[in-house]
């Protein structure tokens, strides 16, 4: 049904619902100056409240509808102290002999006493029972209007109320435990202009009446506004709302206003140089990128710290930028996820990263290196994981700070003056351990040398375990190569060599290496000497051997007889 017109509206809004009147004739009642006591023209009555409803028509609604039980338990519970019934006989009925006495005052009654002839527009009565009733003529509908009023002016009045809240999840609508918002402005918007203000009280609640007494009002659309108050962000706004006549005292209610604070979420970035997650002691590291899962990020500033406001309550995950040569031991897990209500701040959300070294290693192509851990402190393990190995000159990378070992294997015709050289596996091999630093190198460097001209002689007499050796050496480094032969005799455990099979000779000042191959029972291994000519009267020349298959006689001992003389 389409809503009716009302020919005054005076006093606070009463709305009523009314429906459209569509039978020929019909003309809605003029304004009145006289008063309902006098039971004429109450429609225009200045200080009662009323609504009124148009008959719509034959086939539109019935007369059951319109005297139903619901109906008349709305009007009488809702203010009203008086029914009434007004019409207006159709004029060309038959005139001038119809005579239509069609009035029900719920007591089978005619009302008025008189009777109603087809030429009278209008006629009103009250009907004191509280039934509204239609009229019926032969079968049909004819056009009335019936309603309630109230003498005193104190009928029904609707309201458009709710709660002003602080929305601590932020998703813009109020759970239990949310409070609400005392002193907080709310504007009344009737039509787009600002009729009446009030404040929230100590729970947040609000309340407008619409009475027309009071207010530029009628029916319309409605609208609530909150004045906004730094540091809130609302959350949840209420629509706006279309008020009709015919609701009579109906509160439409839940208009609530949601807002929050703006959260926070901070954090500090460290330079974990214990690797262990802690970040106790550890500074912090500048200019380094953290992201929030809502597309913000923020750099740390020169003391690590970084901080995210302005956020909408909920849940974030919070997550550092990767950098090559770091690896990040704080969370474990990668990433932080927070929870943020309205207004807090959540510190702690930390990030710890070590900075990752390197060790160098110089070599001639062909020498095979390996890393080996030794003592790598922290919750970290390296990835690529150790032993790791390279060959030739190389750099293994992206190693946790420790202490590592690293042995480089030495082929054949590749000569060294190391002193950590050592035997593996039948081979020589350099083997060093090494500090590799945050952010740092450790670097080996080991000394290779090769064939230079020079001549050795000499023999010897040192100490060995359990025993003496004896020795007899001549050596030269010529154009087409080196040569030369070793007699060597362990006198306290057997072994014995005797060869002329050099590899390799090199001369610095009163230091001579000389390289070559012995054979050991069945075996071949590799040897190298090392001969140190200290001048008459050659007690403090050195003679240092050192086989593959790691026996070693001479170090850390002086000749016990004979000499050295490098020429």
């Amino acid at each position: 049904m389409s809503q009716g017109t009302m020919t005054k509206l005076r006093g606070p809004l009463v709305i009523f619902a009314g429906v459209v009147l569509a039978v020929v004739g019909f003309t809605t009642p003029a304004s009145a100056t006289v008063l309902w006591p006098n039971e004429d023209n109450m429609l225009g009555a200045n200080p009662y409240r009323y609504s009124y409803i148009f008959d719509p028509g034959s086939g539109a609604i019935t007369q059951e509808q319109f005297a139903s039980p619901q109906l008349t338990d709305f009007y009488t519970g809702h203010g009203f102290d008086k029914n009434f019934m007004y019409w207006a006989p159709i004029v060309a009925i038959d005139p001038p002999n119809e005579i239509w006495n069609g009035c029900d005052d719920n007591g089978g009654g005619l009302c008025p006493e008189a009777n109603i002839h087809s030429g009278v527009q209008t006629v009103a009565a009250e009907v004191a029972s509280g039934q509204v009733h239609v009229k019926l003529w032969n079968g049909a509908f004819i056009g009335d209007a019936c309603g309630n009023w109230n003498h005193s002016g104190a009928g029904p009045v609707p309201t458009i109320s709710g709660t002003k809240y602080e929305d601590l999840n932020g998703d813009g609508a109020r759970e239990a435990g949310e409070p609400g918002l005392a002193g907080w402005q709310i504007d009344l918007v009737y039509d787009g202009t600002v009729v009446a203000t009030t404040t929230t009280g100590t729970d947040g609640g609000y309340r407008f009446a619409l009475d027309a007494d009071r207010l530029p009002i009628r029916a319309g659309t409605y609208a609530v506004a909150e004045h906004s108050q730094p540091g809130w962000v609302q959350s949840h706004a209420p629509d706006a709302v279309p008020i009709g006549y015919g609701v009579a005292d109906k509160n439409f209610a839940g208009r609530d206003f949601g807002n929050y604070r703006p959260a926070t979420v901070e954090g500090r970035k460290f330079d974990d140089h214990g690797a262990d997650g802690s970040g106790t002691g550890d500074p912090g590291i500048a200019d380094w990128t953290i992201t929030l899962s809502n597309g913000a990020s923020a750099t740390t500033r020169t003391d690590g710290n970084y901080g995210f406001g302005g956020l909408r309550p909920g849940t974030y995950t919070v997550q550092e930028q990767a950098r090559d040569g770091w690896r990040q031991t704080a969370p474990g897990t990668g990433t932080r996820t927070v929870t943020v209500t309205s207004g807090q701040v959540v510190d702690g959300a930390d990030f710890g990263n070590v900075c990752l070294g390197v060790i160098s290693v110089t070599a001639p192509d062909g020498v095979a290196t390996r890393v080996d851990e030794v003592t790598v402190p922290g919750i970290l393990t390296n990835d690529p994981p150790v032993p790791r190995t390279a060959s030739g000159t190389a750099t293994i990378a992206n190693l946790l700070p420790g202490t590592y070992r690293v042995t480089l294997t030495l082929p054949d015709g590749v000569f060294t003056t190391d002193p950590d050289l050592t035997s593996i596996n039948g081979s020589f091999a350099i083997v060093k351990t090494v500090t590799v630093p945050e952010c740092g190198a450790a670097t080996i460097t080991p000394v290779f040398v090769t064939s230079q001209p020079g001549k050795i002689t000499g023999g010897v007499r040192i100490l060995v375990p359990g025993g003496f050796a004896t020795a007899g050496f001549e050596f030269m480094q010529r154009t087409d190569g080196p040569r030369g032969t070793l007699e060597f005799n362990d006198h306290a455990s057997g072994i014995r060599l005797h060869t002329s099979d050099i590899t390799g000779i090199s001369v610095s000042g009163t230091d001579a290496y000389i390289f070559g191959h012995a054979t050991v029972g069945d075996a071949v291994y590799s040897f190298r000497l090392h001969l140190v000519d200290a001048g008459e009267p050659g007690s403090a020349d050195r003679f240092e051997l050192i086989l593959a298959n790691g026996y070693t006689a001479g170090f850390a001992e002086t000749l016990d007889g004979g000499n050295v003389q490098i020429h």
